[in-house]
């Protein structure tokens, strides 16, 4: 290998500007690929595309729409059940709904407006008050009051039309007393056959000459003479006469949602929290929406909230919901990234600048600003999506990028100082340093690649991104460094080495000194080590995981803030969701089924878990229905209000869904387990019913299992894989046992940290063991390397151990530092899952770095063969 390596430095030297030429030429092209870039916060982070969960919640949103927008309105002078704010909600859902993506909207006003045009009022408290109805007669056009009189004279038996006039009369004053007895004059001289069409037309007229006081007396008293059927009859044909509920007048509106108590029924109370001082708003995505259609929808709700009056000083609006987070989250990632970026730069140059003695040293951070490129470019070009985890993948490679670059140079330079001739001093740093600094690059990638062992989709996107990205970065590194190296070295003249004496730099001094005190307490400090490393594994199973995006992204962002205030006036907005699948779902051994298994969960685990559960059942009851039978279910089924109905049943009634509303308080992990014992209870459903778990609450709490899964055999299988390639490449098992060693104890000192500060696992946190295993292996590597290299030339082996940590151990020193101020800059950021990881990874880039100071030599000390 070191022959390559050998040509290729040669090779670089000959063509420097060509090299040069070609790489920026093609880091032009591949950035283009920076701009097709999507990103994402959805729950395909944490469950794959082909697995159950994911399929049925696909079928469950193409049945029951995905996830919703929410809008909460509240009116900041008393209540919001007025004629004007029914109007401008009204406005804003029309408008609403023509947004591309969405699939409808929900309020209060759709609620009834669809429960009027059904003739239904079974919903409603009060709905057959005297009150209501004289209200509601109110809201009726001249004609359509002539129209209903007509009409209710036909429904009445002819013993209720007598009451009615006797009633009638009763009420009249004298003038119309006299009329009234002329007229029953006239109609006795009628013939008989004549007098019963007679009649009828007389009570007409008499009807349409009453007062306004008289009427409303009149008519409360014909709708007592009425029966069921009458009455029902009637009210459907005073639902189709009115006018919608928005343009009605506001008393009207209250004593049509308004019983006597002033409070609100039970089923209305979801859509106007706080017995009418806010109105809910529920408006549903289509089934594949992106997050960059969430994004656009969230930009286009507000503009149609300001256009429907709803933005003024008379109301205060809160735009939440999931997609309302994912849609203003993409700035704010883009935000983030350009902060971590410029942190990444300065604080590098401030290092580089401080600590590493050579010439030209902040070239490192330059070539790797434009490996940074062609890891973005290329994530763009191979469709690999920006998450949570992936957008860590910045400052990762700003570290490493700028670690590799410096053990290029800083080798280079040490060459150059007892070689000053530029192709010589190119070719020995090549040959030494490019095998070296390889063999860890390829451990490192399959260190990252072992994040394809976990199930969540999110790791097995980050490992293949820092894989491409420490590939890329190696291989454009390589070729600028030592090709810029050759220019503008390229004119030094071959001087003697006595003329140019080497003086070690006051890092390497110190580092030398340090390696002597460690080959001296060699054997406590491999026990100390390797006690603290065992002891920390123990805490590994001891660490929560927390899976809750909210708690993740930046707590100030305006849709987070403003999804806390509506689950604070609203309640709990976890909600679990069922798929029930049935022939048809309004049988009613389904329905029967449906009411029994919403009473037997929500009794078994009580209100500190679950605080309600809705379905097709709940809802039926709620409303008092007649399901006696199944005629009777299916209409009452049909007759629901297409608001109400479309989340409960599809139009095939092929599909239902079960809504189990969990207790805010409920953590994760918590929640995990009662999903679990949720679908366990639910397989003992009727034959002919399948129940699956299906939406994206259920997607999020799986990711927790799926976060952890196969994490110790990602631990097991990064040693074994770096153990592999390391024999292969230095065919002695001790060789290959040495760089693990330390990073072993790296592993264990990880969740101990992590306990020790309080820290729960996320779904970035868990990648650290990968994390550990690549960047730490890069350190061990480069010193067993070198001191291979010394022992080589026939040096004993405590100068081999000294001239080995004096020398590399500056360069890894200097690399440690720029990788521990690259994952750093993830604290600058505002999200709380990168600030956690920034913290816990520069404490283990230190502890890696550390251990590879002093385990590794003390290890090589304690192993060596003795005379």
């Amino acid at each position: 290998m070191a022959k390559i390596f050998n040509v290729i430095g040669q090779f670089i030297h000959q063509h420097a500007v060509a090299v040069i030429t070609v790489v920026l030429a093609l880091t032009v092209a591949v950035g283009v690929g920076i701009t097709k870039i999507q990103m994402t916060m959805g729950n395909d982070m944490f469950v794959s595309t082909k697995s159950k969960l994911y399929q049925d919640t696909q079928t469950y949103s193409n049945h029951f729409g995905g996830d919703s927008f929410v809008v909460l309105i509240k009116a900041n002078n008393g209540t919001a059940v007025n004629t004007k704010t029914f109007q401008a909600v009204t406005k804003f859902e029309k408008n609403a709904k023509q947004i591309t993506n969405v699939k409808g909207a929900t309020s209060i006003v759709d609620v009834i407006n669809q429960e009027m045009a059904g003739g239904d009022t079974s919903m409603r408290s009060g709905a057959n008050s005297p009150e209501l109805q004289k209200r509601l007669m109110a809201e009726l056009s001249a004609s359509d009051k002539k129209k209903l009189s007509a009409d209710l004279q036909t429904i009445l038996t002819s013993q209720q039309k007598q009451k009615l006039l006797t009633y009638a009369t009763t009420n009249l004053n004298s003038e119309q007393k006299q009329q009234m007895a002329t007229a029953q004059a006239q109609l006795s001289a009628l013939p008989q056959a004549q007098q019963q069409s007679a009649s009828a037309k007389m009570q007409s007229q008499l009807m349409t000459k009453l007062n306004a006081t008289q009427q409303v007396k009149v008519q409360a008293y014909s709708m007592s003479l009425l029966n069921a059927g009458q009455t029902s009859k009637l009210s459907s044909e005073l639902m189709g006469m009115l006018p919608s509920v928005q343009n009605m007048k506001t008393s009207t509106i209250h004593a049509l949602l308004y019983s006597n108590d002033g409070k609100l029924p039970s089923a209305m109370k979801q859509l106007l929290p706080k017995n009418g001082k806010y109105i809910l708003v529920s408006i549903p995505t289509t089934a594949k929406s992106s997050m960059n259609d969430y994004q656009s929808i969230y930009g286009s709700l507000k503009s149609t909230l300001k256009d429907s009056g709803l933005k003024t000083s008379a109301y205060s609006v809160s735009i939440g919901g999931n997609p309302a987070i994912q849609g203003s989250i993409a700035p704010v990632m883009m935000h983030t990234m350009g902060i971590m970026l410029g942190a990444s730069v300065i604080l590098m140059i401030v290092i580089l600048l401080i600590v590493f003695p050579v010439r030209r040293r902040v070239l490192p951070l330059v070539v790797t600003l434009v490996g940074i490129v062609w890891t973005f470019g290329l994530m763009g070009w191979f469709g690999l999506k920006l998450s949570m985890a992936t957008m860590a993948t910045l400052p990762i490679l700003m570290g490493l990028g700028t670690d590799f670059a410096v053990q290029f140079l800083n080798r280079y330079e040490e060459e150059f100082r007892q070689h000053p001739v530029s192709a010589e001093a190119t070719q020995r740093a090549t040959k030494y340093t490019g095998p070296a600094v390889a063999t860890a690059v390829v451990v490192m990638i399959f260190s990252f690649l072992t994040m394809h062992l976990s199930k969540a989709p999110m790791m097995k996107g980050f490992g293949t991104t820092l894989a491409i990205g420490v590939a890329v970065c190696y291989v454009v590194e390589l070729a600028l460094v030592f090709a810029y190296l050759a220019l503008v070295d390229r004119k030094s003249v071959k001087q003697s080495v006595t003329t140019r004496p080497f003086k070690p730099s006051r890092l390497s001094q110190v580092l030398r000194g340090y390696s002597r005190w460690v080959m001296k307490h060699a054997l406590v400090l491999v026990i100390v080590g390797a006690v603290a490393g065992v002891a920390g594994f123990f805490f590994e199973g001891k660490l929560g995981i927390e899976t809750d995006v909210q708690k993740m992204i930046p707590q100030d962002m305006p849709a987070l803030v403003a999804n806390k205030q509506i689950i604070k006036q609203v309640g709990s907005q976890t909600k679990l969701t069922y798929m029930v699948e049935a022939k048809d779902v309004r049988s009613q051994k389904v329905v029967n089924y449906l009411r029994s298994f919403g009473k037997d969960e929500q009794a078994k685990y009580g209100k500190g878990k679950i605080e309600t559960i809705s379905s097709l059942a709940t809802t039926l009851d709620g409303m008092n229905a007649d399901i006696g039978t199944q005629k009777a279910l299916n209409h009452e089924v049909s007759t629901l209000p297409q608001a109400i109905s479309n989340q409960f049943v599809t139009s095939d009634h092929q599909a239902a869904s079960i809504t189990v509303t969990l207790n805010k308080h409920l953590s994760s992990a918590d929640g995990l387990k009662l999903m679990n014992n949720i679908t366990k209870d639910a397989q003992k459903h009727p034959a002919g019913v399948r129940i699956a778990v299906a939406g994206g609450q259920a997607e999020l709490l799986q990711g927790i299992s799926n976060m952890t899964a196969n994490h110790g055999l990602i631990i097991i299988a990064g040693l074994a894989i770096i153990f592999i390639v390391l024999l292969l490449v230095y065919r002695k098992v001790k060789d290959a046992i040495y760089p693990i060693l330390p990073i072993a104890i790296v592993l264990g000192l990880s969740p101990l940290t992590l306990y020790a500060l309080g820290i729960s696992y996320n779904p970035v946190t868990v990648a650290l063991s990968s994390l550990v295993l690549g960047i730490g292996t890069e350190f061990t590597i480069l010193v067993l390397e070198r001191y291979s290299e010394e022992r080589r030339r026939g040096t004993d082996v405590p100068v081999a151990i000294e001239n080995a940590i004096g020398s590399v151990g500056q360069a890894i020193t200097v690399s440690g530092l720029t990788v521990m101020g690259g994952f750093s800059t993830l604290m600058f950021g505002g999200f709380p899952v990168l600030q956690s990881f920034g913290l816990i990874t520069v404490l283990d880039t230190g502890y890696s770095l550390l251990m590879t100071l002093t385990i590794m030599p003390a290890v090589i000390y304690l192993f060596r063969k003795r005379k």
